[in-house]
């Protein structure tokens, strides 16, 4: 998201073309601003997932690792909004749309970003669907039940299969093996219903945040080449 805008310096589209008076060259924009909106869009993007990890885990998990890295990333004014807030997701959703709508770029632009947030907040909305809508406890229940009387039972259908082995031997390894696969299968369904408490996701929010830093440093690297071009088209224009 945060790529789309790395400066304005000699773009039409600055919104004045609407009003009847196209701008020939918008105003230039100061590189450390620059640099520190898009810093804030990166920080609130970051915000964001972390919030949503936190939301989407067990209560208390990791609140004090949340609240820590949380004041030690944000300003304390944004860190103290999105603590405080009944839903963090949306109030670290909130805060990015106000770092987007900060951003001095074309409104078109701003609305093409601001579709990005629709998305995030549809799967955030997925998630909480998925957190809030479990397998119900009685198919849970039944399906352990109907396994473990199926598994106790097996042995006496198994009896007869080794009969060349001593004293039916086998039977044993092939029952533990069978019985350890099946329960296998009904754990992994369990887990599956909540797989937020196993998959690495705060190995993911970390890995976003770096990706989003990275890409705001990237802002401005190439301009020079492009405002020398326009100069010398300025330069040449003249004598046509």
């Amino acid at each position: 998201m945060a790529t789309a805008w790395y400066g304005n310096e000699g773009d039409p589209w600055d919104g004045t073309e609407f009003m009847g008076a196209p701008s020939s060259k918008a105003q230039a924009i100061d590189p450390a601003e620059r640099q520190y909106l898009l810093g804030q869009i990166s920080l609130m993007t970051w915000a964001f997932v972390r919030s949503m990890k936190r939301h989407l885990s067990p209560p208390d998990e990791d609140e004090e690792d949340y609240i820590a890295e949380m004041k030690s990333r944000l300003s304390p004014e944004q860190a103290e909004a999105i603590i405080s807030a009944v839903h963090r997701p949306n109030r670290a959703l909130y805060d990015l749309s106000v770092a987007i709508e900060k951003l001095p770029m074309h409104f078109l632009r701003k609305d093409e970003l601001n579709k990005n947030l629709s998305i995030f907040e549809d799967t955030l909305g997925g998630c909480e669907r998925l957190l809030s809508s479990p397998i119900p406890l009685f198919y849970s229940r039944h399906t352990a039940r109907f396994l473990s009387t199926w598994l106790l039972l097996l042995p006496f259908a198994l009896y007869g299969q080794f009969g060349d082995s001593w004293n039916h031997i086998m039977m044993i390894p092939a029952t533990a093996f069978i019985s350890v696969s099946l329960f296998g299968i009904e754990e992994l369904a369990t887990q599956l219903e909540e797989p937020f408490t196993i998959l690495p996701m705060q190995g993911f929010c970390d890995k976003i945040g770096g990706w989003c830093d990275e890409i705001t440093s990237w802002a401005g690297q190439g301009q020079e080449a492009e405002e020398a071009t326009q100069a010398n088209i300025a330069e040449i224009a003249p004598s046509r």
